[in-house]
């Protein structure tokens, strides 16, 4: 009986090596996967990528290696393509447009969203005024009432200068008494380029002959004066 308890406890003190390699193999794979993806999301911000998807990319594609002048594609058989998530320049457009119309049609909630879409889908100066006009000058105030990006006031200060419409008036100068009330507003003036300033000057001019107002003249004028005092325009 001595015997027999004393082969069992050797056997259970044996050491499965096997076991031990894989779980090495295992943990050393996962430590290059971290490393590698890790090296990936570096790259994808020195690279300044336009989106989180293009970010995502990046890193789930960190496993591919380029081709070398050895590899022999010849007899090769690809059953899928090299990246999952690389297809033809039409397929990728053809599958976004449906996913692009329904992001386009999201208003904004926030600072880091609304700098997303007018980066992605304001390309001229009318897209950009489309966008403002769709999202309305009280809502801006409530997407920036912590503060706006820097150089983003200058932006859309100049397209509402470069897309003015005599009708939209009433609808210009609400978004540019909005705009006074967002979140480091008096340090975002002092950065004003001076083509953006003279774009505040330029559209405080065209309000000045366009709009009216039921209050008369002289309350229109003292609006508009006070709004150059808090844009910092000269008369």
């Amino acid at each position: 009986m001595v015997n027999m308890a004393s082969h069992l406890e050797s056997e259970e003190d044996v050491l499965d090596f096997r076991k031990l390699e894989r779980e090495l193999a295992a943990a050393v794979e996962a430590d290059h996967k971290y490393q590698r993806e890790n090296d990936a999301k570096f790259r994808a911000i020195k690279q300044q990528v336009g989106s989180y998807d293009e970010f995502r990319d990046i890193v789930m594609a960190s496993h591919l290696r380029p081709l070398e002048k050895k590899d022999n594609l010849q007899n090769m058989e690809v059953k899928q393509p090299w990246n999952v998530h690389a297809t033809t320049q039409a397929d990728r457009e053809n599958s976004a447009q449906p996913q692009i119309k329904q992001d386009e049609e999201k208003l904004p909630k926030n600072g880091h969203e609304f700098a997303r879409d007018w980066k992605r889908y304001c390309k001229t100066p009318p897209d950009k005024y489309k966008f403002i006009k769709k999202i309305g000058g009280e809502q801006l105030a409530n997407i920036f009432k912590n503060e706006i990006s820097f150089g983003l006031l200058g932006e859309i200060l100049t397209a509402l200068n470069d897309s003015y419409s005599q009708e939209d008036s009433g609808f210009v100068y609400q978004v540019l008494d909005s705009l006074t009330k967002v979140g480091r507003f008096e340090l975002s003036v002092d950065f004003l380029s001076s083509k953006e300033s003279q774009s505040v000057k330029e559209l405080l001019a065209k309000l000045t002959n366009d709009l009216t107002d039921d209050d008369g003249i002289e309350e229109v004028n003292s609006r508009l004066d006070a709004l150059r005092k808090r844009y910092k325009v000269s008369s």
